[in-house]
């Protein structure tokens, strides 16, 4: 708090010189009296902001001249909720001055949109008269006009702009979803004590695209997007379809679509000065950017859109290796919670921590550990795992059995005392996706204690591409 009164006095005592009468108007008789902001004015006067200059509240104007204003598409003049969204593009609450925007600022305006500050440069206008005090707020008067434009998902939702394919794949990712915040609550469940709501209320519109890579309707955010021209998009989408084969063309189509476009989207902007030859998803995939295929760029309010000739992810990079850790097994063939360890272990060849399961003297022949995992695609695989047998002298086998636990794709395989390091099970072809899929680590057919323990740091499945 101290601080901030600090900061406060010393954007006063830096415009007291030259803003002694200027602080005794408000922001609406400074821009009145400004004879080059006459059709800014002008448009505030007609606008639902008309009273907002002359009110005891703090704001930023940022002005077009009339210079700047000589282009203003009439329709927006005409149109009242048009008229209001560009008036409020142009006015901030608080006050933000120059000297404050050292660092890229983004500014929220009355209109509920975001625009990006820095210096005297408020997107792409400059401030050609800059930090004017008044009573409430601050007046920049500015040589371009700040456009309205439309968020990211806008552009999507409600133009053409973005390429077709990969813009109505997207629209029907769209779903109904529930929002306790926005339903009207009725009761209390008095067995539960969960809220009863009214049927048919908190229903909104949810996007899968919002819900697993970004929301790109957040306004406070940036983002950059890329977009493929048709062909190359279904091009794009035909070369994943086999990486998903189900029982359903439409469901292939859909699986791979989504696989080529999740890696579309960056947090951020990235200019085109900016950009770099490769960026990297939120899902850790390496994306290769080739400037010479942008067809064209699309300014949005929170971002911007690359419409592109070509992005070339090459499959390797969109398919990682699966790591199942060993301690994280989803069900057991027989209750053996007090034959099993989750232990704490240091790896003396890397020298790193790590923490496995032990099975041991269950006395259950074939016992298994169970391990659910989720969106499997349809590919050859390599198995691996590491299982330290640092407890007894004796070795004993175990086997991998994905898909059932009776499966037969792979042979005991021998735990040796005291290897460390990864150990090669085989390989083995997932011929349909699966979006969820169990995979088992059985132990041997037999009672013996020493011959039969499970143990398992990870199991790690390599796609083969």
């Amino acid at each position: 708090m101290a601080m901030l009164a600090w900061t406060c006095q010393k954007d006063w005592d830096s415009h007291n010189a030259v803003t002694d009468e200027n602080a005794k108007k408000d922001l609406q008789q400074l821009v009145a009296e400004n004879s080059s902001l006459s059709k800014f004015a002008e448009l505030v006067g007609k606008s639902a902001y008309k009273d907002a200059l002359s009110n005891s509240k703090s704001y930023t104007v940022f002005a077009p001249t009339n210079d700047a204003l000589a282009s203003l598409d009439p329709a927006i003049a005409a149109d009242t909720a048009l008229l209001n969204r560009f008036v409020g593009n142009h006015i901030a609450n608080q006050r933000y001055f120059t000297t404050n925007a050292t660092d890229s600022l983004r500014i929220l305006m009355l209109n509920g949109k975001y625009n990006n500050m820095q210096g005297k440069q408020v997107e792409t206008a400059q401030i050609s008269s800059a930090d004017n005090y008044a009573k409430n707020g601050v007046l920049h008067v500015v040589d371009k006009m700040i456009p309205n434009l439309n968020n990211i998902w806008e552009f999507i939702a409600n133009t053409t702009e973005v390429p077709d394919a990969q813009r109505q794949f997207m629209i029907n990712l769209s779903y109904d979803g529930f929002d306790p915040s926005s339903a009207e609550q009725i009761g209390v469940d008095p067995i539960t004590g969960n809220p009863i709501y009214k049927p048919g209320t908190g229903i909104v519109k949810r996007n899968l695209y919002w819900d697993r890579v970004y929301d790109l309707r957040n306004e406070r955010q940036q983002y950059t997007m890329f977009a493929l021209e048709n062909t190359p998009y279904n091009g794009e989408v035909t070369r994943y379809r086999p990486y998903f084969a189900t029982g359903s063309a439409d469901s292939t189509t859909n699986l791979s679509s989504f696989t080529v476009i999740r890696d579309f989207a960056f947090a951020g902007l990235y200019t085109q000065s900016k950009l770099p030859d490769t960026l990297v998803s939120k899902f850790g995939v390496k994306v290769p950017i080739d400037k010479s295929a942008i067809v064209r760029s699309i300014k949005a309010s929170n971002g911007i859109i690359y419409v592109m000739g070509r992005v070339d992810v090459a499959p390797k990079e969109k398919f990682k290796s699966i790591v199942i850790q060993g301690e994280n097994y989803s069900g057991s063939s027989h209750d053996r919670r007090g034959n099993t360890f989750f232990r704490e272990r240091t790896n003396p060849l890397s020298g790193n921590l790590y923490r496995d399961v032990l099975v041991n003297g269950h006395g259950v022949a074939l016992f298994n550990l169970r391990y659910r995992i989720s969106e499997v695609p349809s590919m050859r695989y390599k198995a691996y795992w590491v299982a330290v047998n640092d407890f007894q002298t004796a070795v004993f086998t175990m086997r991998l059995a994905p898909g059932v636990a009776n499966a037969t794709t792979f042979a005991y395989t021998t735990v040796n005392p005291t290897v460390y390091s990864e150990v090669l099970i085989g390989e083995f072809v997932l011929n349909a996706y699966q979006p969820a899929y169990d995979v088992y680590l059985v132990a041997a057919n037999s009672t013996s204690a020493t011959a039969n323990p499970l143990v398992c740091d990870y199991i790690r499945l390599e796609p083969v591409l």
